[in-house]
């Protein structure tokens, strides 16, 4: 492929393409010669970048983009001229990160495909993605390899390819629950129609039931057109709902009966629309213990739990720590253009010894920063200060010991994330607890004076 010609494909819902084309034209790239065409119908190729001019989300662009779509890359770029933030947000949660508001975000828009085209970001890597940056990876996007994670890897397997039952993912925050659902949705033989996500919670139950069902023109006072549910958004793909255990028990109703009765009505609508998609969804929350409190409905719960899958937390899976930290450092050395080394034994102990409250968000986040500020090639300890702030004591995963007697302190300390100086302040504590608070007693027994030791119990 000539990386010196760049094919730009603009599809518009009007003839008037007069900003969309004075603002491409802004473009002077350097060696980079620019050709660009109008189709009227979508007909992507390889390595295309894409400008939709859209007016709603009943756009045939938009539609025909969803059909052929799992994940949108940088190289669909969406312009509209109605700065209305519903039709921003429902853009977004569709998955078209790039949304530009005109005639005010021109310069923002040219920038980004400057970018692009300069980082090459439109070139497809065919071994490993298919049409506009789609994951075909499937469950190889899952990275570990400890005998929990494996085990609900092999069940999402199966469960992927030899059914389209609804599935309930489990587990704490950050443990990779949407990764699952979309790795899922790739390994599925509906991997071609869409996978069509939303977090119950980022949206205010008053709209949630819009974006779900959406609405006629004229349901409510700013309904001048009428918007397309994501239900329909994703038929006879997936459906991704996020946070479940969040819904009230209004909205609840509504969903059991679009799932019972496979049909969903739009708000100010007459007509039931028949609708064929799988359901993921996912929560942190004990939804056994809402149901015994009334707080989620028994049967939805059962219509939803089909299958259930429960992510291990990362503290339960220690041995996937450093295999993850190593391919988050290649996925930003990359991404930021650094050649930063693979972790060094005392990082090695210190990260296996932290205990990931965020689990595998933490930690990539963690390395995302250690990355970007280091300057040498080689992370320290020092660069993942935040973290090290946050531990105080970290003691090992042992069985409980009975009638430990009265005058021992026990503690199982994971030396790899506890500092000697936290250690000094938290074995202070434990002696002051046991004499009852004495603090002259206290120093007495930890060999130092009455000031040193109030002076250590306030670090």
């Amino acid at each position: 492929m000539d990386e010196k010609n760049v094919k730009i494909k603009i599809y518009s819902d009007s003839d008037d393409t007069v900003s969309v084309t004075s603002a491409l034209k802004q473009l002077i790239l350097k060696g980079i010669d620019l050709d660009f065409e109008f189709p009227e119908k979508l007909s992507p190729e390889e390595n295309d970048i894409l400008v939709l001019q859209v007016s709603s989300l009943d756009s045939p662009h938009i539609k025909s983009l969803i059909k052929i779509k799992n994940d949108i890359s940088n190289k669909v770029l969406i312009v509209i001229r109605n700065s209305d933030a519903l039709f921003v947000t429902s853009l977004l949660r569709l998955g078209f990160i790039n949304v530009f508001v005109f005639p005010y975000e021109i310069l923002k828009f040219t920038s980004l495909l400057a970018e692009i085209i300069s980082n090459k970001n439109y070139i497809t890597e065919t071994n490993k993605i298919g049409p506009f940056g789609v994951n075909k990876l499937g469950m190889q996007s899952i990275i570990g390899g400890s005998d929990k994670l494996l085990r609900v890897v092999n069940l999402a397997k199966k469960v992927a390819e030899k059914s389209n039952a609804n599935i309930l993912i489990l587990g704490e925050t950050g443990t990779g629950k949407g990764l699952f659902a979309r790795a899922i949705h790739n390994s599925s033989k509906t991997n071609s129609y869409p996978f069509i996500d939303i977090v119950c919670t980022a949206i205010p139950e008053n709209l949630l039931e819009s974006e779900l069902f959406g609405y006629e023109a004229g349901a409510f006072t700013d309904a001048r057109t009428r918007k397309i549910g994501l239900f329909e958004l994703a038929e006879k793909g997936t459906l991704f709902l996020d946070e479940i255990g969040d819904l009230s028990l209004n909205i609840q109703s509504k969903l059991l009966r679009a799932i019972e009765k496979k049909v969903i009505k739009r708000l100010g609508g007459s007509v039931d629309i028949p609708i064929n998609t799988r359901i993921i969804s996912a929560t942190n929350r004990n939804l056994e213990k809402m149901v015994e409190k009334n707080l989620f409905r028994r049967d939805l719960y059962h219509r939803l739990n089909v299958v259930s899958l429960e992510i291990p937390p990362l503290r339960e899976r220690r041995e996937d720590i450093i295999i993850l930290a190593n391919h988050f450092i290649d996925e930003f050395n990359k991404l930021f253009g650094k050649s930063v080394k693979k972790l060094d034994k005392n990082i090695q102990h210190f990260l296996m010894g932290y205990p990931w409250p965020g689990n595998v968000r933490e930690l990539r986040n963690a390395i995302e920063r250690a990355v970007l500020l280091n300057e040498d090639g080689k992370l320290k300890l020092e660069d993942f200060t935040t973290l090290r702030k946050n531990v105080k004591v970290v003691f090992t995963e042992t069985e409980k010991v009975e009638d430990v007697p009265e005058h021992i302190i026990r503690m199982d300390i994971n030396y790899g994330a506890t500092e000697l100086r936290k250690l000094e302040k938290y074995y202070a504590r434990e002696v002051l607890k046991k004499i009852g608070g004495n603090k002259t007693q206290a120093a007495r027994l930890l060999g130092i004076s009455r000031p040193k030791l109030d002076t250590l119990l306030k670090e």
